[in-house]
């Protein structure tokens, strides 16, 4: 298959790049800045932003006809200053909405319908079964923001005709956070699904990017979850 990425630069994004590519796919990524991926084969690089549909549009016709993706996957995230949960918010509100919405319709012009987007455990009916605590530090933190946009995804992509799925994970587990580039190999393994409310979630779950990425892929390949959230932890 061939897919269109949107966040392959990011920590996870460059996870989805690996699996994808390593099960024989291939994929064209808009990215902001070229230098942010490592060229590789079966990897086309196009420069531009979600925010824009003309951008979009170049990437899904960046590879010669009649190649064309199939599917696209969507690892997003807002950014803050830091790492820090208190660090200020970068970029506009909504940036996560607005960059799924400007894709379905890009997608649904090519004729593509199939969609799966990287979103977090706390949206929609997960909320409630998150522990208190967790709940606690999502709204007194900035993380609140990025949670605010990603539940604007939610709500928006099931107004859509595309086949999307919504993988809402825990805590995502790094093993180097400071430095991505020196993430270390782990052993990939099945992940747990927790239906769309997370049932059981508690406040020491977490995922490890390397998971998330196969467990995008493997839902992206077959079709699995169609119109469906799903929590996910290790």
């Amino acid at each position: 298959m061939h897919f269109l990425l949107l966040g392959a630069s990011g920590r996870t994004g460059k996870q989805v790049v690996s699996e994808l590519l390593s099960q024989g796919h291939t994929a064209v990524a808009l990215v902001r800045t070229a230098s942010s991926l490592t060229p590789r084969a079966g990897l086309t690089i196009v420069t531009g932003s979600p925010l824009s549909k003309d951008d979009i549009r170049k990437a899904v016709t960046a590879t010669a006809a009649p190649v064309r993706p199939s599917a696209a996957i969507i690892t997003l995230n807002t950014v803050r200053e830091s790492d820090s949960p208190f660090s200020k918010q970068l970029g506009p509100p909504r940036f996560l909405a607005d960059s799924c919405a400007n894709a379905c319709a890009v997608l649904e012009e090519a004729g593509v319908r199939r969609i799966v987007v990287l979103s977090t455990a706390g949206v929609g009916d997960s909320w409630r079964e998150l522990p208190w605590l967790s709940r606690m530090f999502m709204s007194l933190t900035n993380i609140k923001y990025a949670l605010e946009d990603h539940g604007l995804v939610d709500t928006e992509i099931r107004r859509t005709n595309m086949d999307w799925t919504l993988v809402r994970a825990v805590k995502l587990e790094y093993d180097d956070t400071k430095d991505s580039s020196k993430t270390k190999a782990k052993t990939v393994t099945e992940v747990k699904t927790l239906g769309s409310n997370g049932a059981g979630m508690s406040v020491t779950s977490s995922v490890h990017i390397a998971n998330v990425a196969k467990f995008l892929v493997k839902v992206a390949t077959e079709n699995g979850f169609v119109k469906e959230a799903v929590v996910i932890s290790d």
